[in-house]
């Protein structure tokens, strides 16, 4: 379409400015050029919007060879007919159709071109049709032999011109079939690289030799979440914060493998990331290729077995020195309050004999804690409301100023959280979390607060229990459920220890979350009864 509108601007437009450059050039003749130039443009432009109408352009090429034909056919009869200058108009025809419709275009209107040309010459020397001619352009003054001589010339080079047409269409069909097979085997191959990235359960995400992403997988934007989809031509480090350090550290070809990345956020999760080059042509290295897997409940739940193991190292060495120790302090209590009681006792011995009474039950105490966190009593199972376990809790440490001004408040739900469970241990995990909240928050700039949060759902209740304090340091929080690990100063260590082993013994998760300054969030997750107990069989 492109084409035929410049060849007929070009070509038409100078025969029009000559013409009207010739004084003899009649009025009729002009016009009717410049109607073959409209209906040209006209029809062009008729294509393009049915075109941009949907219309099947295979539909659209045999009339647009016709018209081509017929718009010649006028022009030839016009100028000259078998002497005309635009006889040509039938070859550039021919070749377009070879080129679109192959060997059979180029039969079909190499066919009609002669036919046409053969019919135009004749009328056009006969003077069949009155149409205006150009004035200078007379063929029905040319003799019958010179007639036939160039009507001879026009129709040999037209058949050479569909001869060659139709070996040039038999080509371009053979090389268009095999092109069409192999883009369709190159799309086959894309479709199945791009099925099997999509369907990749890790994340793999490509980048540059200058650290800038060119592709991320559908695995990777879910991991990573946060519009990670629309990152190619981003930094790597904008996508893995801390990444990029270690690809500085590699060779061009250099690999890594079986990294831990931990991605920072209140969340941290853990990514085992492996790196290998990116190849193009002549093996050469073009980028990066890394992919990586989701660790964080692998690591967590490794972390969770040591912490196991540890504990039940600690707790049978705490109940034996426990035994051990009991009986050695109440000989020296039972002593102790045998000498106050004697008549010659001063007054500073006796205030000395209350210090060690004093700290002979503290570490009477201390030593309850530690079998009770060595050998707790048996569960006692029974169907209850958390929330009536929550209403308890809260309500005492309200009542007990102990522990300064705080202000505890609750976002609980509507509906009841059913639980089968020992309410008993429930109650002690909260009790500590709430009291370990509190005593965290205390200083706090605006006052101390403790959240306790509640909900429920398909799987089990979500307990929460959040303070506003200054946060645990991240040294710490590894080492927070493990016995007689604390930094108070007159702490035990026991408290979320034990509150640890009794929810995992009802199946459950404790989860801590702090960030320095902006408080700590412990989440206690504990399953239904009867997902509890289809894992205890």
């Amino acid at each position: 379409m492109v084409l035929r509108t410049v060849v007929i601007s070009l070509v038409l437009g100078l025969t029009i400015w000559l013409a009207s450059l010739d004084g003899n050039a009649t009025a009729p003749a002009q016009l009717f050029l410049i109607g073959i130039v409209v209906v040209t443009y006209a029809s062009t432009i008729v294509y393009a919007l049915l075109l941009r109408r949907g219309v099947d352009p295979e539909r659209l090429v045999w009339p647009q060879l016709g018209g081509d034909l017929v718009i010649t056919t006028a022009l030839v009869y016009v100028t000259g007919g078998a002497q005309s200058a635009y006889t040509f108009f039938y070859a550039l025809s021919v070749v377009g159709a070879g080129a679109v419709r192959f060997r059979r275009g180029a039969l079909v209107i190499g066919a009609l071109s002669v036919a046409l040309m053969l019919a135009v010459g004749l009328a056009a020397w006969t003077r069949l049709l009155p149409l205006p001619t150009l004035a200078r352009v007379e063929p029905w003054t040319a003799t019958a032999a010179d007639l036939a001589r160039q009507l001879g010339l026009n129709l040999g080079a037209l058949a050479g011109v569909t001869v060659l047409s139709y070996i040039f269409g038999r080509e371009l069909q053979e090389t268009s079939a095999s092109l069409a097979s192999q883009r369709q085997v190159a799309a086959d191959l894309l479709a199945l690289n791009r099925d099997i990235v999509r369907s990749l359960s890790s994340g793999l995400v490509t980048v540059d030799l200058e650290g800038r992403v060119l592709t991320i997988n559908q695995a990777a934007a879910d991991m990573l979440g946060n519009g990670a989809a629309r990152s190619p031509g981003k930094p790597v480090g904008a996508l893995l914060p801390g990444i990029d350090e270690r690809l500085r550290k590699l060779t061009p070809g250099g690999t890594l493998r079986r990294s831990d990345l931990t991605l920072p956020g209140p969340e941290a999760r853990v990514l085992g990331i492996s790196v290998s080059p990116l190849r193009g042509d002549n093996d050469t290295v073009i980028g990066r290729v890394v992919n990586f897997q989701d660790l964080t409940e692998l690591r967590t739940l490794e972390e969770t077995m040591r912490r196991a193991e540890r504990l039940a190292t600690v707790g049978q060495l705490a109940a034996g020195v426990a035994h051990e120790i009991r009986n050695p302090l109440a000989s020296i209590s039972g002593s102790i309050e045998l000498l106050g009681q004697a008549p010659r006792v001063s007054e500073d011995d006796k205030a000395l004999m209350a210090i060690v009474v004093r700290e002979i039950e503290r570490l009477d105490q201390l030593i309850n804690e530690l079998l009770e966190y060595a050998n707790p009593r048996p569960r006692t199972l029974v169907r209850f409301d958390l929330l009536s376990v929550i209403s308890e809790v809260v309500q005492v440490m309200r009542q007990d100023k102990s522990r300064g001004e705080v202000r505890l408040e609750t976002e609980l739900p509507d509906e009841a959280l059913e639980l089968t469970a020992d309410p008993g241990q429930l109650r002690q995990v909260l009790w500590n979390l709430c009291r370990n909240a509190a005593e965290a928050a205390s200083g706090a700039v605006g006052g101390a607060v403790v959240t306790v949060r509640a909900r429920g759902d398909a799987i089990g209740v979500t307990l929460e229990v959040e303070d506003n304090g200054p946060g645990i340091a991240a040294e710490n929080l590894p080492r927070i459920f493990d016995p007689f690990f604390t930094t108070k100063r007159r702490g035990t260590g026991l408290g979320l220890a034990t509150s640890h082993a009794i929810v995992t013994e009802h199946g459950g998760t404790v989860d801590v979350r702090s960030e320095p300054g902006r408080g700590t969030r412990f989440v206690v997750r504990l399953p239904h009864a009867a997902a509890r107990k289809a894992e205890t069989g």
